[in-house]
């Protein structure tokens, strides 16, 4: 198929507005996605601190003009943005409201094995209205997330940011910051998208 440029436009500056108005629509997509937590905020929310209670349960959600439901975090969609400090010790009471076990992975972070949230490792999971205790000392500064290593709840939205801030304070500057976390959804049930993948 070719495409036909007006005579006023290069195709350098057609597809410089294709990148452009796509970008424009993604931020619309964005701002569409963050209205799956119930509060119908801009985004997840952030939880400050070193104890937290996290409740993993159904959330119905719409992102694509069907009704279906995610798998959240206190009922948001990504779940709650986590902002710790190095050197601290956090503790986070994660509570199981769903049907089936679960778990929470703490991803690229240093931590003690039975802490990590791999079910089958030295972790047995979370089982269905049970309440497991992660604690550990935050031992590195940076931007991770977390997210279930059960099943394919993370693919239904059981993901989230975490935010270690440094010991010492900041050298950079800044008038303002902002959390990108990027993901996917699909209407369809993730275990038969991975038995396609699977096929060949």
């Amino acid at each position: 198929m070719k495409l036909l440029y007006p005579p006023s436009i290069s195709r350098r500056h057609f597809v410089t507005g294709i990148a452009a108005g796509s970008a424009f629509l993604g931020l619309g997509l964005a701002s569409t996605l963050s209205l799956a937590s119930p509060s119908n905020r801009l985004g997840p929310s952030m939880l400050r601190g070193n104890q937290f209670d996290l409740n993993i349960g159904y959330q119905p959600v719409n992102f694509t003009g069907k009704d279906r439901m995610a798998t959240a975090v206190n009922g948001s969609v990504p779940a709650p943005i986590l902002r710790w400090r190095e050197g601290e010790r956090v503790t986070l009471r994660v509570k199981n409201n769903l049907a089936k076990d679960s778990s929470l992975h703490w991803h690229g972070l240093i931590l003690p094995a039975e802490m990590d949230g791999v079910p089958g490792l030295s972790f047995d999971g979370i089982k269905p209205g049970e309440t497991f205790e992660y604690q550990f000392d935050v031992n590195q500064s940076g931007t991770y997330w977390y997210h279930s290593h059960s099943g394919f709840q993370e693919q239904t939205g059981l993901y989230g940011a975490i935010i270690i801030d440094p010991r010492d304070p900041d050298p950079v500057s800044y008038d303002r910051e902002y959390v990108v976390m990027l993901s996917d959804w699909s209407d369809e049930d993730p275990h038969a998208i991975y038995k396609r993948l699977k096929k060949a």
